[in-house]
C-alpha cells in the first residue's frame, strides 16, 4: 500500500467505525434510560406503527372500563332505587288488607289513608329525584341521561358500537306506573295521584291490582341487576384484553435490561477501540514526514 500524506484513508476508516460504534453506543443508553427499546421510528419502524396501534386499544380499553363501571353505577343505583318503591308498594299492600276490615270506621280509614298518601307520593318523589349526576334516572324515555329510545347508551369497548344498552324506558311516578300497570279501577285517586284505602271497596281494589305493580317494578328491578352483572363480567373480559395487549406491546417496545446492558457494554469497548485505532491511524503522516529529515 503506498504512504501518502494527503489523504489518510485508514484514519477515515477508523473514523467511520468510531461513528458507528458511537450511534450504537447512544442507541443502548436511550433504551436504558427510557425502558423501551423502540424509541422512535429509525429504530424498528414496522414494531413502532404496530405497537401505537396496540397503545390506543390498551388506553381505549382502560377507559371503556371505566366507562362499564360507571356504567354498573347507574344500573345498581336504579335496582336500589326500585327496591325502595317496591318496599312502599309493600307496605301499602299491607295497609290495604288493614283498610278492607269492616273493624275500622270511616275516620280510621282517614288515618290509613294519610299514610297511603305520604307513601305514594314518596314513589314519586324517588322516581322524579334519584338521579345521577343530577340527571333523571327513572322517568323513562327522552328524561335526563336515558335517550329517546329509552336507552342508556354505554361504550364498554376500545371500538366504534362495542356498546351496552341499560334499559330505563319507563316512568315510575305513581300516576305513570298506574297509566302503564292499571288494574286499579276505584282504589286509584286521579286527583291525588295516590292510592285510594278510603272505602273497604276502594281498598279491595287497591289490594286486587297492588300485586302487579309489584311484579312490574321488581321485574324492572331484575332487568337493571341483570345489566350489573353483564357489566361486571364485561369489565373482567376487557382486562384480560388489556393484559393480553400490553404483554403484546411489551415483547415489541421494552427493552430487555440484560441484553441492552451486554450490547452497551460491546459498544462501549468497541468505542474504547477505534479511538485507540484512530488516534494511531492519525500518527501515519508522521512516517511521511520522517522520509523527507
Amino acid at each position: 500500500m503506498a504512504l501518502t500524506a494527503a489523504t489518510n484513508t485508514l484514519s477515515l476508516r477508523m473514523q467511520q467505525s468510531l461513528t458507528a460504534n458511537t450511534a450504537v453506543q447512544n442507541q443502548k443508553t436511550a433504551s436504558l434510560s427510557s425502558g423501551q427499546a423502540v424509541n422512535t421510528a429509525k429504530d424498528d419502524p414496522a414494531n413502532l406503527q404496530i405497537s401505537e396501534r396496540y397503545t390506543s386499544q390498551i388506553d381505549c380499553t382502560v377507559r371503556g372500563n371505566k366507562n362499564s363501571d360507571e356504567g354498573m353505577a347507574v344500573a345498581v343505583l336504579a335496582e336500589q332505587s326500585l327496591g325502595e318503591i317496591t318496599e312502599l308498594l309493600q307496605r301499602i299492600r299491607v295497609l290495604s288488607i288493614e283498610a278492607a276490615n269492616g273493624t275500622y270506621a270511616s275516620a280510621d280509614r282517614q288515618a290509613i289513608q294519610q299514610e297511603a298518601l305520604q307513601l305514594s307520593n314518596e314513589i314519586t318523589r324517588i322516581a322524579c329525584k334519584t338521579t345521577y349526576g343530577g340527571a333523571q334516572l327513572l322517568r323513562g324515555a327522552g328524561h335526563g341521561i336515558i335517550n329517546d329510545q329509552g336507552n342508556l347508551e354505554l361504550q364498554v369497548g376500545a371500538n366504534a358500537n362495542n356498546t351496552m344498552q341499560v334499559k330505563l324506558d319507563a316512568s315510575f311516578a305513581l300516576s305513570d306506573l298506574n297509566d302503564t300497570v292499571g288494574g286499579l279501577g276505584i282504589g286509584y285517586d286521579a286527583q291525588q295521584k295516590c292510592f285510594d284505602l278510603t272505602t273497604q271497596d276502594k281498598a279491595q281494589a287497591v289490594l286486587a291490582g297492588i300485586d302487579d305493580f309489584i311484579t312490574y317494578v321488581d321485574g324492572r328491578r331484575a332487568e337493571a341487576g341483570s345489566v350489573a352483572q353483564r357489566l361486571e363480567s364485561t369489565i373482567r373480559n376487557q382486562s384480560n384484553v388489556h393484559e393480553n395487549e400490553s404483554g403484546a406491546r411489551s415483547r415489541m417496545r421494552d427493552a430487555d435490561f440484560a441484553k441492552e446492558t451486554a450490547e452497551l457494554t460491546a459498544a462501549r469497548i468497541s468505542t474504547d477501540i477505534s479511538a485507540q485505532m484512530l488516534l494511531q491511524a492519525n500518527t501515519q503522516p508522521n512516517f511521511v514526514l520522517s522520509l523527507l529529515r
